[in-house]
């Protein structure tokens, strides 16, 4: 069963990126004629709804974020199928800069004694 993976991509374009992985894992079976282009534009369309509801609406994600998405999918009668008990997602959060400040400051402070002595 064919699998698509997005790798790791930000929230604001993973419906892009899902729609040109999707075009380029199965461009042989658009030239011989086995799956139409409108086909992939509506199962692209079928996931990217689906993410959208979990992403946004559930997790409240911004575009920032980013996320990695994994999932099998099949082709029965020049349709594509997903198999959402397959879907896999990771989540990274972007971090407030404020915060990885403070964070670089602490670093900062504690390497000062250390040059000092040296």
């Amino acid at each position: 069963m064919p699998r698509l993976h997005t790798g790791i991509v930000i929230v604001g374009y993973y419906a892009t990126k899902i729609r040109r992985t999707l075009f380029a894992q199965n461009r042989e079976l658009l030239k011989t004629g086995q799956l139409s282009p409108s086909e992939i534009a509506r199962s692209s369309a079928e996931l990217n709804r689906k993410l959208y509801e979990v992403l946004v609406d559930r997790m409240v994600l911004s575009k920032g974020d980013a996320i990695r998405v994994d999932i099998e999918y099949g082709l029965e009668n020049g349709r594509i199928v997903w198999n959402f008990g397959s879907l896999k997602l990771s989540v990274y959060r972007r971090v407030d800069p404020d915060t990885v400040e403070a964070a670089l400051k602490i670093i900062h402070q504690e390497r000062l004694p250390l040059e000092a002595g040296e």
